[in-house]
């Protein structure tokens, strides 16, 4: 059988909870005006009502009030039955209003106007007040308000008179309350339901940023293993096909291999561009900053694009330079890379200059040319994807236009400021900003210690790669440039000391090739210039070999670049070299 009190609610708990902060507003309210009702009635009522009635309104119904917060307060923990509870509160509240109507029927004193203004007082606080803090239950308000100011208004009518003008206004005033209570509790359900609404969009908007997460590093697990598993055909192919041009080939055949060149030339820095793209957008590159030499890593950048600038005729110039700066060395070898290359690549038969100025406390980093340029109308969007600058004029290649947002992107990752202007058919000026100058110049030690030059003819290189095209095509090339060449798998004995070791980093075997490396060196007992090249170069394995000593290229190498890090290790300070193609 339904409790007399029983109803629906909405949004019960959370009402529970909203009620179970109010009991002390509660408590104190309750209490200051029964005790002011007493005074009011003493000489009309006999004492011991008076004490009845004082015992229940000061002790037994806030102990009842207390009991039902705690109640609410502890919801969770035991379990509550909402329904009990609120037909509980209800019940509470209707027995409050009958005492208190009672009261007032019988207590209102119509011989002192002081004490019957007062008394009218109260009632209209105790249910204005009620109506706020018991407008979350809005049916215990109506349980309370009717019998208090109904039992008011029917002992105000027996009075008679103009008293019974006054009975009305009890009437409507009642009616009143009861409507603000009912306009409470329909903008507490209107504010329950629209933080439900909020909640549930927020738990889904966590859901999908949970299932994007998922999805990113599903992403990028795969692009780890197609990372290794697409560089090694493709470096295997660009070393074959430079090979091929010391064969004799006719017209046609140099065609072809001239295609070929430049569409795995095309592939290789597509594939490098996606892949740089998508360690920025998944926050994969961590700045590890440090003081270094300036001009060290300009002098390096310069050097590994020499080789690329004289096939197109370019004059690539730098302004040496004595600066020092704080920042990530290998990000901002990098983007001045990128830059040095593009330029190259934009500007054949032109000069171009690299070099730096100091205002203050910031070094500022330029890169100009005298290429073709940029048109007016692409130049306010250079840095976005897919935005070639020069998409028809000398130079142009197969891109997806990654370039220039990656440098952007890096940028912004390292606190810098990039400053691009350009005049078609004019050249072009792009300005690295907001290097922090350091002032602390202590050498960085070398990151190959107490190795020799390499020389550069003659030179025993030994190969070690677990792929035997990319062996093949790595070592015939390397022969044709004069280099004494010994190709081997990671599983075979190394015999002769190398003048430079060039190793495949996942070897398939119980050790990688930075520790094989280490080995070779330790059972030569000497240290021997070592190139780590891979087709998964992560942070890891990159401080790894910058621990050892070692540089790092990322696969598919082409053989401009092979050439530029055989050229960089035959100088003491190869350290900058790290990472040389991640960016290009």
């Amino acid at each position: 059988m339904k409790s007399a009190f029983s109803t629906t609610v909405d949004f019960q708990a959370d009402r529970a909870r909203l009620f179970a902060r109010a009991p002390a507003k509660i408590f104190f309210g309750h209490i200051a005006s029964a005790c002011v009702l007493i005074y009011l009635a003493w000489d009309v009522l006999a004492l011991h009502w008076i004490l009845l009635w004082a015992a229940h309104e000061i002790l037994l119904t806030p102990t009842l009030l207390y009991v039902l917060g705690k109640q609410a307060e502890n919801a969770e923990e035991t379990n509550l039955n909402h329904n009990l509870w609120q037909n509980r509160l209800h019940a509470l509240f209707a027995l409050v209003g009958l005492s208190w109507g009672t009261f007032t029927f019988f207590g209102l004193d119509v011989q002192n106007p002081a004490h019957f203004s007062m008394q009218m007082a109260i009632v209209a606080g105790a249910s204005a007040a009620a109506a706020r803090s018991l407008g979350i239950f809005k049916f215990s308000f109506f349980f309370y308000e009717i019998p208090f100011t109904g039992l008011l208004a029917i002992r105000i009518f027996f009075m008679g008179g103009d008293f019974i003008l006054l009975g009305v206004l009890v009437v409507i005033f009642m009616i009143m309350m009861c409507g603000l209570a009912n306009d409470t509790s329909e903008e507490l359900s209107d504010y329950l339901a629209t933080k439900l609404e909020n909640l549930d969009l927020a738990e889904k908007y966590r859901a999908a940023a949970t299932d994007a997460d998922r999805a990113n590093s599903a992403k990028t697990q795969f692009l780890a293993q197609a990372n290794h598993d697409l560089r090694q055909p493709i470096h295997a192919i660009a070393l074959l096909s430079e090979c091929l041009r010391d064969q004799p080939l006719d017209k046609e055949g140099t065609e072809i291999l001239n295609t070929i060149d430049t569409s795995v030339d095309n592939l290789s820095k597509l594939f490098k561009s996606l892949l740089n793209i998508t360690s920025l957008d998944a926050g994969g590159l961590h700045p590890e900053m440090s003081s270094f030499s300036l001009d060290e890593v300009l002098r390096q950048t310069v050097r590994q694009a020499q080789p690329e600038a004289d096939e197109r005729g370019c004059e690539l110039r730098i302004v040496p330079t004595s600066y020092w700066v704080k920042t990530d060395k290998a990000l901002l070898t990098s983007i001045l890379q990128n830059l040095v290359f593009n330029a190259v690549k934009y500007a054949p038969n032109a000069k171009i200059l690299v070099g730096a100025r100091v205002s203050g406390n910031k070094i500022a980093v330029h890169v100009l040319d005298q290429g073709s340029g940029v048109p007016d109308h692409l130049t306010s969007k250079i840095f976005e994807e897919f935005v070639r600058g020069n998409p028809h004029g000398p130079g142009r290649t197969d891109g997806l236009g990654l370039g220039l947002s990656i440098v952007a992107r890096t940028a912004k990752l390292l606190n810098l400021d990039v400053k691009f202007s350009s005049k078609e058919n004019i050249g072009t000026h792009v300005c690295i900003m907001g290097l922090t100058r350091a002032y602390d110049k202590h050498q960085l030690a070398s990151a190959i210690p107490n190795a020799d030059p390499l020389p550069s003819i003659g030179a025993r290189i030994l190969i070690v790669d677990d792929n035997p095209e990319v062996l093949f095509g790595m070592a015939a090339l390397l022969k044709k440039w004069g280099y004494v060449v010994s190709a081997c798998s990671p599983d075979q004995e190394i015999k002769t000391v190398p003048d430079v070791i060039l190793m495949d980093f996942h070897l398939n075997g119980p050790i990688n090739g930075i520790q094989l490396a280490k080995d070779i060196a330790q059972k030569h007992s000497t240290p021997i210039p070592t190139a780590i090249i891979s087709g998964t170069i992560n942070d890891e394995i990159e401080q790894s070999a910058k621990d050892a000593g070692f540089l790092t290229l990322h696969k598919p190498v082409s053989a401009l670049q092979l050439r530029s890090m055989l050229l960089a290790m035959t100088t003491k300070s190869a350290e900058t070299v790290t990472r040389t193609d991640d960016f290009t």
